[in-house]
């Protein structure tokens, strides 16, 4: 199942890319690309054993820090090298949308771990619900009619 969501959100991304679309059908596209993204990540943190359960929570927090730091200016940087060509708006995207996801759900597992000595992994699941809910109000905002 995990290996038919991949081959499912890259074909959408590919070919949005090379479609013209109109910002409502692209806006679309994006939303329906975050929810292959969020069950692709669900399908993840469901197995056992993740890699951050082996070390202390303030390495998951702190590795966390950094690469959200390295992340946002990657983003930056990218969103001023990029074009107006389509083919470098979807593809990149979905690649952000999943990395920065990711990389939330596991500082705050992290964090929230270290404050209950609970194992992280306890929380990838409560924490990936509540960051799709919100990242799908922000994806969906522009949306609305009259903003």
């Amino acid at each position: 199942m995990e290996k038919l969501v991949w081959i499912v959100m890259i074909g959408i991304a590919l070919a949005a890319s090379f479609v013209p679309l109109e910002p409502f059908a692209l806006s679309l596209v994006v939303f329906a690309l975050f929810v292959f993204v969020s069950m692709a990540l669900f399908q993840q943190f469901s197995k056992d054993g993740h890699w951050l359960d082996r070390y202390p929570p303030l390495v998951g927090v702190g590795l966390g820090i950094v690469s959200l730091i390295a992340y946002i200016g990657l983003f930056i940087a990218w969103v001023n090298a990029s074009g107006d060509s389509q083919a470098w708006r979807v593809i990149p995207q979905l690649v952000f949308v999943y990395v920065g996801i990711y990389l939330f759900t596991v500082t705050m597992a992290s964090f929230l771990a270290g404050a209950t000595r609970e194992r992280p992994s306890r929380f990838f699941r409560p924490l990936l619900i509540f960051s799709v809910v919100v990242y799908a109000a922000m994806l969906l905002l522009p949306l609305q009619p009259g903003l």
